[in-house]
């Protein structure tokens, strides 16, 4: 698993909705935030972005339109609930063997929605899988929950994580 800092192709995000938990009442007050973000990493990479459909799409567009170049910016019609990509959606593997191909992997975490807090959370659980139909990369499930954001790792194989957070009952 390579360190987040290493070289990589995309950032993936999932866009907000007004029907969210995540904002409630304040998604108009967080979208500058989304577009600082979206800004800050279309600069050097590609953003793959998350959207419900093409009306979703047209909107983020328009909001992207004069920070994000094109060539920086690809949507994906990938349902989600929630906008935390980061911890519903894949987490990439790479291969240190160049002759093993394919060089890259997604390890599909099972996701509830930090301890089915905030429910329903099946859409998102969905991402990885989706991801993986959509750029035909080989997968582990692992069947156990994790989300991204509750590991840092170092792409040396090390690991950092909280009891509280992966080994809590639910």
């Amino acid at each position: 698993m390579p360190a987040e800092w290493e070289k990589h192709e995309a950032t993936w995000i999932s866009w907000p909705h007004r029907e969210g938990k995540s904002f409630p009442g304040s998604y108009d007050a967080v979208i500058p935030t989304f577009v600082a973000m979206a800004a800050a990493i279309g600069e050097s990479e590609i953003l793959r972005i998350n959207v419900r459909d093409a009306a979703q799409q047209e909107t983020v567009q328009k909001l992207l339109s004069r920070v994000v170049p094109p060539e920086h910016l690809e949507f994906y019609f990938i349902t989600t609930q929630e906008p935390w990509c980061r911890d519903h959606g894949p987490v990439f593997v790479r291969s240190k063997d160049p002759l093993h191909q394919p060089q890259l992997a997604i390890v599909n975490w099972d996701y509830n929605a930090w301890g089915e807090k905030y429910l329903p959370f099946d859409d998102d659980n969905c991402v990885p899988s989706i991801i993986t139909e959509k750029f035909k990369l080989p997968y582990f499930h692992p069947g156990m929950v994790l989300e991204g954001g509750s590991i840092d790792v170092n792409g040396a194989g090390a690991l950092l994580t909280t009891e509280s957070c992966l080994l809590h009952k639910n």
